[in-house]
């Protein structure tokens, strides 16, 4: 006993280091690192920078800022346009680096000039996260990416998320980055880091974005249907249902933030369903959550609370479908509200569970509580107060992947302790002499099988038998060996019948077997010749002062006869007396 719970204590012991280490890795991801400047007044110095070494470099610090003006690189060549103010990237747009408001809703141009490399002749690549809502990259003179499309009013704006990734050539100490932006379609103006580094850094770097994106999304999908089919299996319990569901709520999730390969999917989408689908996966997806945690913690947890959260969410998703994103928006910071409290009750219930001492309580609440940071990260940096990658995807993923192993050491609990039950049910039901079914054995799977005969229309033949001269094997050599006699003509009977058919030992010297889907005359007498044909085999072989035969009788059901198992049995004992008596009378 002290073994095993060392063995489970040291399994849990791996489970918080790996969620340890692994939240660690989410909050040490995309940091700047010490050695990249920051940009100042729109200019920056990385002439010292080694890509090679250094890995990609972000854009961050104050970009030249012209707000109300759409400027392209020839408006810059003459010296007419000096920059009188400046932008802190990553920020949300609302005030300049010199204070100055900025409207929720307009367009301006952004300026950075970067000192590079001198001779250094490489492609090199940008890479954009949010800029606004619709922008338009200039490097070096050249207009090398586009999303949305930028204007100067709201009719002729059209707003886009997609990430821009474009790769250029320098051959100068310079490098001149213009860009244009406009936002008439969001409720919130924001303008994340730019990354600028090796083409190849570049691709790399997105490609495993998408990597990573796409293996969480396929993750997610697995999980969802392997917990369809556990529902499906067991629908009594509802927990792999609702939570099947909410892996699928996030992997369609997963794939509209971070790298937003919905746009690689529907590469048209617009930018109102776009936005849709990103509060509607939050708004759906909760609900189900809440009652997955409802079916775990089923006598903890308040059904009051689930009703509200129902109720809830209903309300916030029909509103978000049926008006624009000004209006739902609004609703988004009470429902997160709403959620963190809910979250707080959960883990309130979670740690009542830990104090109980319940199996399984210490790893849902590691789960749940690197889900929960993930997710106060992204409400901050909804907010604007945080400029990192969006974390909730991947705590998602950790948290569903303990909750499946929750779910999974359930379902192999429930196995085992059927397997148990089965294992101390053996006796009811086997034959202890011989190890075939005994008579309880019998009735209750001839009777099954008749049942169901008489649902579908099936055809099976029960036989009758009867081992010949037992009393004189007892007599003459001992009732040891007349044990002995019994096993090996249930050993017979086994090797005589199929697989799928059933053999039982029901007295000191009487068997009953069914043949399934054996339903003739023809098919009783093979069957009866092809038993007495093993018996005479046995007995060529063997060295006992005696031989083995057997005595059958047979009765065939048929659909369209009226009859019961019992009757099958008594008409297959009236033919066996019948053998019997004509065996006895030579």
């Amino acid at each position: 006993m002290f073994k095993k719970n060392t063995s489970i204590l040291k399994k849990q012991n791996l489970i918080l280091i790996f969620f340890i280490f692994t939240t660690l890795f989410l909050f040490g991801c995309d940091v700047q690192k010490d050695n990249i400047p920051r940009a100042f007044q729109g200019k920056v110095d990385l002439s010292d920078i080694d890509f090679d070494s250094s890995g990609i470099a972000k854009l961050d610090g104050q970009w030249e800022l012209y707000w109300g003006q759409l400027l392209e690189p020839k408006d810059f060549n003459n010296g007419i346009n000096k920059a009188d103010d400046y932008l802190q990237v990553p920020s949300t747009v609302k005030t300049s680096v010199y204070n100055k408001p900025l409207p929720k809703y307009g367009y301006g141009t952004m300026r950075l000039a970067i000192k590079m490399k001198p001779n250094d002749d490489r492609l090199y690549g940008i890479k954009t996260q949010y800029i606004l809502s619709a922008s338009k990259i200039w490097v070096n003179g050249k207009l090398l990416a586009s999303s949305g499309q930028v204007s100067k009013d709201e009719y002729g704006a059209a707003g886009s998320f997609e990430h821009q990734i474009a790769f250029f050539n320098n051959d100068k100490s310079e490098v001149e980055i213009v860009i244009q932006m406009s936002n008439f379609n969001n409720v919130v103006g924001k303008v994340q880091s730019i990354y600028i580094g090796d083409a190849k850094q570049i691709k790399k770097e997105y490609v495993s974005g998408v990597a990573s994106d796409a293996f969480v999304i396929g993750a997610l999908v697995i999980m969802g249907i392997y917990h369809f089919a556990l529902y499906y299996r067991r629908p009594k319990n509802k927990a792999p249902l609702y939570f099947g569901i909410f892996c699928l709520c996030i992997s369609l999730r997963n794939a509209i933030v971070s790298e937003r390969i919905i746009f690689d999917i529907v590469p048209n989408i617009s930018f109102a369903l776009f936005n849709k689908l990103a509060y509607l996966t939050v708004y759906i997806s909760l609900p189900f959550i809440v009652m997955f945690f409802k079916e775990i913690f089923e006598n903890e947890f308040s059904a009051k609370v689930v009703k509200a959260m129902n109720i809830i969410s209903i309300l916030v998703s029909v509103i978000t479908i049926c008006t624009s994103i000004e209006v739902y928006d609004t609703f988004l910071l009470y429902f997160e509200i709403w959620g963190v409290l809910l979250f707080s009750y959960i883990l309130y219930i979670i740690v009542k569970d830990i104090i109980n001492k319940n199996k399984g309580a210490i790893i849902i609440l590691l789960g749940f509580l690197v889900f929960l940071t993930a997710v106060i990260h992204d409400i901050l940096l909804q907010a604007g107060m945080m400029y990192t990658k969006s974390l909730t995807p991947i705590g998602l993923f950790i948290f569903i992947f303990s909750q499946s192993y929750i779910l999974a050491a359930k379902f192999s609990d429930a196995f085992e302790k059927v397997e148990k039950l089965v294992e101390e049910n053996k006796a009811v039901y086997i034959d202890e002499l011989t190890g075939l079914l005994n008579r309880r054995g019998l009735y209750e799977q001839g009777r099954s099988l008749f049942r169901a005969a008489q649902i579908t229309g099936g055809k099976f033949t029960l036989f009758y038998g009867d081992l010949n001269g037992l009393k004189k094997i007892n007599d003459f050599n001992g009732h040891k060996e007349g044990d002995e006699a019994i096993r090996t003509a249930a050993n017979l009977l086994r090797m005589s019948f199929g697989k799928d058919d059933i053999v039982a030992h029901i007295s000191g010297d009487e068997f009953i077997a069914i043949a399934v889907n054996k339903a003739s005359k023809v098919d009783a007498k093979v069957i009866i010749d092809f038993v007495n044909h093993n018996f005479n085999k046995y007995n060529q072989y063997s060295d006992k002062t005696y031989s083995l035969s057997i005595s059958m009788g047979y009765s065939i059901y048929k659909p369209n006869v009226k009859t019961t198992f019992e009757n099958m049995i008594h008409e297959a004992d009236i033919m066996l007396y019948d053998a019997k008596t004509l065996i006895e009378g030579r």
